[in-house]
């Protein structure tokens, strides 16, 4: 008995596993361009919690409009309240910014960032996405900026 009939998954189940460039191999022509949008993908996932099958992507609006309509200043209000939770603990922190609240202001700055990294790698075009090397250098950045904040907490 081989594996697909012990675990059957159905077609749309498959299709919300892995999302990918939509030119991704096209002509037999593979490329990092493709691995940097799926990565740009997975970032946008991971800060909104939607997937780019959800319902609300429909009619040609996807997770990447979503993001980018939201950014920069209103991207507090897509984010995935479980973003903030994890960074400040489930204390009933205001995800509104209250002003002077500079470890909140410090964290968003990287989420921004992140989000801004996001819609860069998700770029239609492959020729207008960054390199694998500026994506690392740019989650780098992040980190350390990252790091820096938590440290003066």
């Amino acid at each position: 008995m081989g594996l697909g009939k012990q675990n059957p998954i159905s077609s749309s189940a498959q299709h919300e596993l892995i999302q990918v460039d939509p030119k991704y191999g096209i002509g037999n022509k593979m490329s990092t361009a493709g691995d940097v949008y799926s990565y740009g993908i997975i970032i946008l996932e991971m800060l909104t919690a939607k997937r780019p099958t959800d319902v609300l992507f429909k009619n040609g609006f996807s997770l990447q409009k979503f993001v980018g309509n939201a950014f920069p200043t209103k991207i507090r209000e897509i984010l995935d309240p479980n973003v903030i939770i994890q960074n400040f603990g489930d204390e009933g922190v205001d995800i509104n910014l209250d002003q002077g609240n500079h470890a909140m202001e410090g964290m968003l700055s990287c989420i921004t960032k992140l989000a801004q990294l996001g819609l860069s790698c998700s770029t239609e075009t492959p020729k207008d996405r960054p390199t694998m090397p500026d994506v690392y250098a740019e989650v780098s950045a992040i980190k350390r900026e990252y790091s820096a904040q938590r440290i003066k907490e």
